[in-house]
């Protein structure tokens, strides 16, 4: 039998201080004891080999002495606290500058000599608390702002999902805070009731019917009928980096003196900053204005760890279990404190999702709210399902759960006998399943969200299915939850909204969209190029099917649009015309369409400050550009760097006369097939330059002509002789791409600026 002390000797890592020492025997015996204390077995050998099994982080393994704090020598480390690197600058100066510390000393502080003269030089006035010549402490570089944090930043990198029932009347009172950002409601109930929906708001809405159609029977189960966790589908939906969900009877809370408070902002505030979970701070949060580290916290795990989810509370309404509701029915929250805290690593807590917000990118795979409502035998544990296995998968990850403000008010009590119907089941059951998530540890091999979500997905197949069949089937909903967020990822799911709203006019006054398919080389040139003069959201891609991940989690605007062929010249000169007629309605002076492999470029010279300065000075209705294209000499000049900037690496172009396009407008146009032409009056400029990129590079065009050779055509196109050159392949597509479209000149070196693109 394994004695204590052999126990103590096979624990994977070493320990080799008595403050470690203590940190990681707490850690581990804190995560062990919840599991234990159902078998009364609580013995150290018993603990010991818990712990063998718990998985520490690697951030809190290289927590074993004060040797690593060498590695920390940048005292600003963690903008506006006090981080890591504050230990080292003190001791250099110390060391340096004060006479040095006796690290020796037995019986008086060893640094007394030269913190005596550190306090000389800067001087102390205990009446005031302050320094005398607060110069000094400025040696040690130390800067106490924060980083400066604007709500506008993130307008393109948030959704906000709402399920519901009713109509949407409470979105009034959220206006100020939710004005600038998208909202994804799912619609639950019966699909063919028409919603009522502020007109400011923006949005899409799906329906069950949507649901059905979009994932197929075969999957749809998946998500929830007749349950608030029907909002997993706005979570597929969704592409950006940030998800805010909330329940419709929620209000925006307000502080003790009234004023109204900010949710979504916090959320963020939240999410962006670490959290602390392997080491409890007692004044909160330390990364928000006004707080820190208090005395005693180690400064080697100041740095923390990314945070995944943000869990706001509520005034009002509590969320109580229905037995708690009943006993208390007439009980409400009025306490108001302005806190946040982590989680700990290894312990679980009860998520409520109606005011949560989480980073997609993250955690969003094992954010799958569990599966309830209709023809499933409890309910009302979505959340809390959701809330716990996200929070295993964090710990495994080393990510952060944060919990407390903001706040919400929660504008209504629900039935508690209702409440009792669903919940029945889970007093009882959640006592095992609580259980079962403490016991819960990933293999080390395991450092994907998706990996851990279908590693649980196991677990919970072959050590819940006991309880009850439901917990099987659960497991199965939870891998084709993860099945179809990996299309969703990929642009497989094709998500077309019943309904969809923005505000009609625009606050800009000018929008560039493009239209492709698969072109992640081409696109990130060409949203580095046009994101200098337009912000996100006026820049609109049409993704027209692309699976390979270039067009996902992108904070542009994404319209997901299909066609049953690779190349279908009509439909694309529809799709086009639509999306122009589109954005010219909602507002914009002025639209560029161009393809994802065409810069347009106002000459340099004439128009140093740039394209959108062209833009504003513009007169025509239609402007017709004039067409180059770059030329590679494949034999002389060397293979594109794609992550430098293109034009200096390019000494030569072809004038191409069919892209002479009609492409800046102010009024709805009928372009002919490629775009080349229109049915209206033209004004063209040879000031305005459309720079085509299909010859920029040998190697990377012939590896894209293979592919396109390969696509479905249409066969009607290909009788016209429209788009027959994507077909090329081999030879052919290395005489055509060596074949100039026009005569060959140097570029002008206005052109050739680093400083385009």
């Amino acid at each position: 039998m394994e004695t204590d002390e052999t126990a103590h000797k096979t624990l994977s890592f070493r320990i080799s201080s008595q403050r470690s020492y203590f940190i990681i025997i707490l850690v581990c015996s804190l995560a062990s004891y919840a599991v234990l204390r159902r078998t009364n077995n609580c013995s150290p050998t018993a603990i010991w080999t818990a712990c063998k099994t718990f998985h520490l982080p690697d951030y809190l393994k290289k927590l074993s002495n004060s040797s690593v704090l060498e590695n920390f020598t940048d005292v600003n480390s963690i903008p506006g606290t006090t981080g890591p690197g504050i230990p080292t600058v003190i001791r250099l100066a110390l060391s340096t500058k004060y006479g040095g510390v006796n690290t020796s000393a037995t019986s008086s502080y060893g640094a007394a000599e030269a913190v005596s003269r550190l306090e000389t030089e800067c001087g102390w006035d205990p009446g005031s608390s302050n320094f005398v010549h607060p110069e000094c402490i400025k040696q040690f570089n130390f800067t106490r702002k924060s980083l400066p944090f604007n709500i506008s930043d993130y307008y393109h990198e948030i959704d906000i999902v709402i399920p519901t029932i009713r109509n949407l009347d409470f979105l009034e009172h959220w206006k100020p805070f939710f004005k600038h950002f998208h909202l994804i409601i799912i619609q639950d109930g019966d699909p063919n009731k028409v919603l009522e929906i502020p007109k400011w708001v923006d949005f899409e809405l799906y329906n069950r019917r949507d649901i059905d159609n979009i994932l197929g029977k075969h999957q749809s189960w998946i998500i929830s009928s007749h349950d608030a966790s029907i909002r997993n589908f706005g979570f597929l939906v969704s592409n950006k980096t940030f998800i805010y969900t909330i329940d419709d009877d929620c209000l925006p809370a307000r502080t003790p003196t009234g004023a109204r408070i900010d949710a979504l902002l916090r959320h963020i505030q939240n999410l962006i900053t670490n959290s602390t979970p392997y080491f409890f701070n007692t004044l909160h949060d330390p990364y928000r204005e006004g707080s820190d580290f208090v005395r005693g916290y180690p400064f080697s795990l100041r740095q923390g760890v990314p945070t995944a989810i943000s869990h706001g509370i509520w005034l009002n309404a509590p969320d109580y279990d229905a037995p708690t509701q009943l006993l208390k029915i007439d009980e409400r929250n009025t306490h108001f404190a302005d806190m946040t805290i982590t989680v700990p690593a290894g312990v679980l807590y009860p998520m409520c999702s109606m005011n949560v917000a989480f980073n997609r990118k993250l955690i969003g795979v094992a954010f799958m709210q569990g599966l309830m409502g209709s023809n499933m035998p409890w309910g009302r544990y979505d959340d809390m399902f959701a809330g716990w296995a996200s929070k295993v998968v964090a710990d495994h990850l080393s990510l952060g759960v944060k919990t407390g403000a903001p706040y919400i008010e929660h504008h209504k009590a629900s039935n508690p006998f209702v409440n009792l119907k669903k919940e029945y089941m889970g007093f009882f059951w959640q006592e095992d399943i609580i259980a079962f998530f403490q016991q819960v540890r990933f293999p080390s091999s395991i450092n994907t969200a998706e990996g851990c979500y279908l590693e649980l997905a196991k677990m919970i197949r072959s050590q819940l299915s006991h309880l009850h069949q439901y917990f099987d089937r659960l497991a199965q909903a939870m891998e084709i939850w993860v099945h179809l967020w990996n299309q969703a990822q990929k642009g497989s799911l094709r998500f077309q909204p019943i309904r969809q709203g923005r505000p009609n006019i625009s606050t800009n006054l000018y929008a560039v969209f493009t239209i492709c398919r698969n072109e992640k080389g081409y696109l990130l040139i060409w949203l580095r190029y046009y994101r200098r003069y337009f912000v996100d959201e006026d820049i609109y891609i049409l993704d027209n099917d692309s699976d390979d991940g270039s067009t996902s989690n992108l904070t542009v605007n994404v319209h997901r649009v299909s066609s049953e062929k690779y190349f279908d010249h009509l439909w694309l000169i529809e799709t086009v015309q639509d999306m122009a007629r589109s954005l010219l309605r909602r507002g914009y002076k002025y639209i560029l369409f161009c393809e994802v492999d065409e810069m347009i470029v106002p000459d340099p010279i004439k128009y140093p400050l740039g394209l959108l300065d062209y833009i504003k000075k513009a007169k025509a209705e239609v402007t017709r550009v004039t067409g180059y294209g770059l030329f590679h000499y494949a034999t002389s000049e060397p293979k594109l760097n794609l992550s430098q900037p293109i034009m200096p690496q390019r000494r030569y172009w072809a004038k191409d006369n069919g892209y002479d396009k009609p492409l800046l407008i102010s009024k709805e146009i009928h372009w002919t097939v490629g775009f080349h032409n229109c049915k209206e009056n033209t004004t063209r400029d040879k000031d305005l330059i459309l720079i085509h990129l299909q010859r920029m590079d040998h190697d990377f065009y012939m590896e894209r002509a293979t592919w396109k050779s390969n696509q479905n055509f249409k066969a009607e196109d290909l009788l016209q002789n429209w788009g027959v050159q994507h077909l090329l392949r081999g030879a052919k597509a290395e005489e055509f791409f060596s074949t100039a479209p026009g005569p060959i000149s140097e570029i002008p070196e206005q052109f050739r600026s680093a400083s385009l693109f």
